[in-house]
């Protein structure tokens, strides 16, 4: 009984190592995730400018945007006219909404740094898989966030990248239902002074597309 004691605490106490090791070498993998599409240069940006677009059947959406991160300031022009706000003000029914379309638009154009800037999330996986929408051997990792943070808590994303920890597509599980609500690519990567955005995402059969125009980086 005793040397089957100590044989079961010798592997669950293996079992807490290996797990700790996995949580930590999967911390590093979005940390060069991060650091791949320009993290450290992405720090130092002062004005980010972008047009969100989407085109979807007869559908095209269009917002276009002005972000100062270090002031946590954002301005969003229509055709008329223009509203600058705090974000995360959530304080009337207009600036939630405008809150919550920035936190969107922005979130696809930089998702990689906020595996650095985002807390309440879980970042698991490293296997080979083959991508959903390019067919490509690529690695596999899981980003989960919690059920209480966001506009949109407990939603789930598979990324797939390459062996350079560039994204090349992902899949968006909303709310972390086990179907994904949507999978896309990541192309046409362009680089503005180190920061490396993917301009462009589709669906496999190319029914959904969403771009990025007029992407200005000042710092």
């Amino acid at each position: 009984m005793k040397m089957y004691l100590k044989v079961v605490v010798f592997f669950l106490s293996t079992l807490i190592i290996l797990s700790c090791k996995q949580k930590m070498e999967n911390k590093g993998v979005a940390t060069d995730i991060a650091n791949a599409s320009g993290f450290k240069q992405f720090t130092e940006v002062k004005s980010l400018e972008f047009t969100f677009n989407i085109e979807k059947d007869t559908v095209h959406v269009v917002r276009h945007w002005k972000w100062l991160p270090g002031e946590k300031k954002v301005t969003f022009y229509d055709k008329t006219d223009s509203t600058t706000f705090k974000i995360m003000d959530t304080s009337t029914a207009a600036l939630k909404k405008l809150n919550a379309q920035f936190t969107n638009d922005e979130y696809w154009l930089t998702f990689p740094f906020h595996l650095q800037t985002d807390n309440g999330y879980t970042f698991t996986g490293g296997d080979t898989a083959t991508g959903p929408v390019t067919d490509k051997k690529l690695r596999k990792y899981t980003v989960q966030y919690n059920s209480k943070d966001g506009f949109t808590p407990g939603d789930m994303y598979d990324i797939y990248t390459d062996e350079q920890h560039m994204i090349q597509e992902w899949a968006y599980h909303k709310t972390g239902v086990k179907d994904p609500s949507l999978m896309t690519s990541w192309d046409n990567y362009g680089d503005f002074g180190g920061i490396k955005f993917a301009e462009e995402h589709k669906t496999k059969d190319g029914s959904f597309r969403l771009f990025f125009t007029g992407i200005t980086v000042a710092k």
